[in-house]
């Protein structure tokens, strides 16, 4: 849970010479659901900026695979299971390079992901009852004013829930901040700021908000950790968003149809290739819980979008939640917005 200042299994080649010919074309129903219907709904929610662009024949490949997936998917639902089966998780994969392949052909060229290294901390501050930090050893007037930087960007009180501050360094341009739990269930948490890349104020406030947001969204009246996944509840590592989250209302409504793709291949930027115009940014397109950051410190940050561009609709998503408009409303206050 930071923010950036900046071989999936082999496509079979009989697959690849399969065209739109050769498939079936009456409809069949699964479980109550037109098969065929449902598996071009998925490839155009999938193939984002692709679907447009592809021949005949390459959408015939990809239908021909969603159409084995729909069933299999519906079976999860009913079985209210998170985990893909393994002939689930074949057929993502297969779809998965499929969608590389045709990004490669089609879109442009995506960057190397950058390796990130693990930091140790510079300083490490337990933070009192009354908000204040407790003195360490390596305690510095500049890591004092970093703390006093994040407090004055939030409501009173927010930082409540937080009982530890650190301070690291990746070097300069890669990681500005992170926070992450401290205990087994999220109730308590840990904020780290990198003071290299805390110069620029209008980057330090984005992130400040999209950290934020992190704890919004991940702790203990959010989700749980440690439990079983299930199918209607978007889930990651040992974390499951709760029914009626914020996380979770984000991913049924945006990301439901093509999460599987996404992490069928979690290091490729070809995913926001294809889908570039759903994202605020770049670094929104890595997870459900990412995206939801950052269209969190948007919507604190800017006006409501008048558009309905899908971006613009992530960013306005937060207006449904009383408590989060008075959140912004006392943030913006902070800033003279």
């Amino acid at each position: 849970m930071h923010r950036r200042k900046t071989a999936p299994l082999l496509f079979l080649a009989l697959l690849l010479t399969l065209s739109a010919c050769g498939r079936p074309t009456a409809s069949f129903l699964t479980g109550g659901v037109d098969v065929q219907a449902e598996a071009a709904r998925l490839a155009n929610a999938q193939l984002g900026q692709l679907a447009d662009r592809l021949t005949t024949e390459e959408r015939g490949r990809v239908l021909f695979l969603l159409e084995q997936l729909v069933p299999l998917r519906q079976a999860r639902e009913q079985a209210n299971r998170w985990e893909l089966s393994p002939q689930e998780e074949d057929l993502v994969a297969q779809l998965n390079q499929l969608y590389q392949d045709l990004t490669q052909r089609y879109l442009e060229e995506p960057l190397e992901p950058v390796e990130e290294e693990e930091a140790p901390p510079l300083a490490q501050y337990e933070i009192g009852a009354d908000g204040t930090l407790i003195p360490d050893k390596s305690d510095k007037a500049e890591y004092r004013d970093l703390w006093d930087k994040v407090n004055a960007l939030l409501p009173e009180g927010s930082l409540k829930p937080f009982t530890r501050f650190t301070i690291f360094t990746d070097g300069e341009a890669n990681i500005l901040a992170y926070v992450v739990p401290v205990d087994d269930n999220g109730t308590q948490w840990e904020l780290a700021v990198d003071p290299e890349d805390a110069g620029d104020p209008v980057e330090f406030t984005e992130t400040v908000y999209h950290e934020y947001a992190h704890y919004l969204t991940l702790n203990d009246h959010q989700a749980t950790y440690g439990g079983p996944k299930r199918y209607d509840c978007y889930g990651e590592n040992d974390m499951t968003s709760n029914p009626d989250s914020y996380l979770n209302a984000f991913y049924q409504r945006f990301w439901k149809d093509y999460l599987d793709d996404r992490l069928a291949d979690p290091e490729s930027d070809n995913f926001y290739l294809r889908h570039e115009q759903d994202f605020i940014t770049g670094y929104a397109a890595t997870s459900p819980a990412e995206d939801i950051a950052e269209s969190f410190s948007y919507f604190v940050l800017y006006d409501k979008p008048a558009g309905t561009a899908v971006w613009e609709q992530k960013q306005s998503f937060f207006y449904d939640y009383p408590e989060l408009v008075a959140f912004r409303d006392q943030a913006r206050a902070r800033l003279g917005l």
